[in-house]
């Protein structure tokens, strides 16, 4: 009988996880539409994505010496609270196309949401905007 309840418990609770982050990726969905912003050390990103979840980036890169400038087009499927990034083309001459990275989505609002891509530490704080916004990343 307790070994019973135990499982009746768990499934409990694995279906009411199940049904959050179902809920939490519905909502999350409906908000990515827009364009949003993103800087990190010396990158820029502009991304304007849209209903159906494809995107188009603007990325840019400062070194010491010059600035780089990219366009990238894609997807973002967001499934388990995560985000599959599909890039389809990229004007970066050496960059491999296509090429699928997921990232853990750590916070997410309406406004802003952060995300750690793959295996980096680094957390990606990702702000909804009305237009590209990279100051101080002039080309």
């Amino acid at each position: 009988m307790g070994l019973l309840a135990s499982i009746v418990v768990v499934c409990m609770f694995l279906h009411w996880h199940r049904v959050q982050t179902s809920r939490f990726d519905t909502g999350f969905r409906q908000n990515l539409a827009g364009t949003w912003s993103s800087t990190l050390d010396n990158m820029c990103l502009t991304n304007t994505v849209m209903p159906d979840g494809s995107f188009t980036i603007q990325a840019i890169f400062k070194h010491s010496a010059r600035t780089n400038s990219y366009q990238m087009t894609g997807t973002w499927l967001v499934r388990d609270k995560r985000i599959v990034e599909t890039v389809k083309s990229d004007t970066n001459p050496t960059a491999r196309t296509p090429r699928t990275i997921t990232g853990r989505i750590i916070h997410a609002d309406g406004r802003e949401f952060t995300v750690r891509w793959g295996i980096s530490p680094d957390e990606w704080i990702w702000k909804k905007i009305g237009q590209s916004l990279c100051p101080g990343f002039k080309e």
